[in-house]
């Protein structure tokens, strides 16, 4: 759908059903199939598989998870993101009544490895016992900061001498790598929980930053939108 708030020329919505199972200890797996549509297709694009491991520490102020994702794309698919193959990610999260503060480091695996770094804030709300005793509401307005690499070709041409004499032209390729910021991100989750029913509402507006176009120029901030999207998430644990 967006990658960083970058899209294609579509706008599409998606549908993604989810089963997982989570242990007392921390470790889980979900699988994922990602639906997409738009005013040209409707399509069934990619499987989604992730395992991992969350933890807290005893005293209650660190948080964090380890966990490595596979994707397994439909031929042809419009995702943008269909190039990457497999994410691995590490993050921790410092939890305090003021702010929370989290960062996260990954390794995307494509035909080359990315590196990314992110960073966020965001202060928890909670309003317990909202219609009965046993459900809470949750607000949670979030900031996040992503980074990482971007790779790209650039191909030129290079004047040949011999003995100081032009002898033609050649064409050279160079692969460059460069580390960026990716994408600036405002988010609100609200969840309200009750029992093992969890109802999400996730709106999130994100702003693309450094953004490539295909001969691997920078484009200027002019040419690229801003993005608002919606994710709305019903969860039923047993």
């Amino acid at each position: 759908m967006n990658y960083y708030g970058r899209t294609d020329s579509l706008k599409s919505h998606g549908l993604y059903p989810f089963v997982g199972l989570s242990l007392k200890d921390g470790l889980y797996a979900n699988a994922s199939f990602v639906f997409i549509g738009n005013s040209l297709r409707r399509e069934y694009a990619a499987t989604v598989l992730e395992a991992g491991y969350n933890f807290t520490s005893r005293n209650g102020h660190w948080a964090g998870n380890l966990s490595a994702t596979k994707y397994y794309y439909q031929q042809n698919t419009n995702l943008v993101q269909s190039v990457i193959k497999g994410i691995a990610a590490a993050s921790l999260t410092n939890l305090n009544k003021v702010v929370n503060i989290t960062v996260e480091a990954d390794a995307r695996f494509s035909d080359e490895v990315d590196a990314g770094l992110q960073g966020g804030l965001d202060h928890t709300i909670r309003v317990p016992r909202l219609f009965c005793a046993k459900d809470v509401l949750v607000v949670d307005p979030t900031a996040t900061v992503y980074a990482g690499t971007q790779h790209f070709t650039q191909t030129f041409l290079e004047e040949q001498r011999v003995l100081f004499l032009p002898a033609g032209e050649q064409e050279l390729t160079s692969n460059s790598q460069l580390f960026s910021v990716l994408a600036y991100e405002a988010s609100m989750p609200v969840v309200y929980a009750y029992k093992g029913l969890n109802l999400v509402l996730d709106p999130a507006y994100i702003l693309p930053q450094h953004v490539l176009n295909a001969s691997g120029q920078v484009m200027s901030p002019g040419m690229v939108s801003n993005l608002f999207y919606i994710t709305l998430t019903a969860k039923f644990s047993l």
